[in-house]
C-alpha cells in the first residue's frame, strides 16, 4: 500500500535481487510486526481497517531500478544516515521508482518471492 500510494521507495528484503523492471504490487494479507513497528515510530500506521481494505489484492505497479544492503547506506550514530526513511538495517533494499496505482485493483492469491501471473490478467 505505502510503495503505490505512500512514497515508499525501497522494500526492505532479506535476499538481494538482480531483477529489474515492472512489478505489480501485491498486497499481502498480513504485516510483519516489525514492519508495523517501523511505521509506528514515524506516525505512519494507519488503522487496521485502512491497511487491510486492499490485502490480498493486486493494487499498482512500480520499477525496480537498484538493489544494495543497508551496510551500503545504513549508518547509526547521532548522524545516523540510511538511503531513504524506508530502509531498514540488516535488510537489502530493493530501490523502487514510478509507482502506478491500478484504477481498480482486483484480488489475487500471493505467493512467495517474485512470480507471474500474465500480462493478460493485469
Amino acid at each position: 500500500l505505502h510503495i503505490v500510494n505512500g512514497g515508499k521507495d525501497v522494500e526492505n528484503r532479506s535476499r538481494p535481487t538482480k531483477y529489474r523492471g515492472k512489478l505489480y504490487i501485491h498486497a499481502g494479507k498480513g504485516w510483519s510486526q516489525e514492519g508495523i513497528d517501523f511505521l509506528r515510530s514515524r506516525g505512519m500506521y494507519s488503522a487496521p481497517g485502512d491497511m487491510f481494505a486492499t490485502a490480498g489484492m493486486v493494487i499498482g505497479t512500480v520499477d525496480v531500478v537498484g538493489c544494495h544492503h543497508a551496510s551500503e547506506c545504513c549508518t547509526t550514530g547521532a548522524g545516523a544516515e540510511r538511503c531513504t526513511v524506508w530502509a531498514l538495517p540488516r535488510h537489502y533494499h530493493w530501490v523502487l521508482a514510478n509507482p502506478r496505482p491500478l484504477a481498480t485493483p482486483f484480488p489475487m492469491t500471493g505467493k512467495l518471492g517474485i512470480w507471474n501471473f500474465g500480462e493478460e490478467q493485469a
